[in-house]
């Protein structure tokens, strides 16, 4: 069984903990199981309550299934954001121009436009050329 799957069975109140064989119960992960629930805001305050204790995978399973209603709705999973890359002699280069460390002069780069880099660049003295083999991923 999958942690989709135990998501499923928490919202069915027929189905009971000691159903499940060994393998079964082995397979239930708190931590997914509650993740995937804090996507519905009407379930964080049950989860917030659960994770202010360590409960074992049965007391966890019992308590969340008594406290979600009947009807399951699937809440979208929500995935990382992809963190921009840029070169790393653009990195090294604004980082020397700011007099910052690298990683804040990459966070510079993600707030400031394409165009507002550009001009910071041609302003530091780099040339057209120079400045496109820069700005290339």
């Amino acid at each position: 069984m999958t942690p989709f799957d135990f998501l499923k069975l928490v919202h069915n109140k027929k189905i009971k903990w000691e159903e499940f064989n060994e393998d079964e119960q082995k397979a239930y992960n708190t931590f997914i199981i509650n993740k995937a629930l804090s996507f519905n805001s009407n379930y964080l305050d049950v989860v917030n309550k659960i994770q202010q204790f360590t409960p074992t995978s049965k007391e966890s399973f019992k308590y969340l299934q008594s406290m979600t209603s009947d009807k399951f709705r699937y809440n979208k999973w929500i995935k990382g954001g992809k963190s921009a890359k840029f070169n790393p002699n653009l990195i090294e280069t604004i980082s020397a121009y700011l007099e910052c460390s690298q990683k804040q002069a990459e966070e510079y780069l993600g707030i400031l436009e394409k165009k507002e880099i550009k001009t910071m660049l041609k302003h530091i003295g780099i040339q057209e050329p120079e400045i496109k083999k820069l700005m290339k991923k």
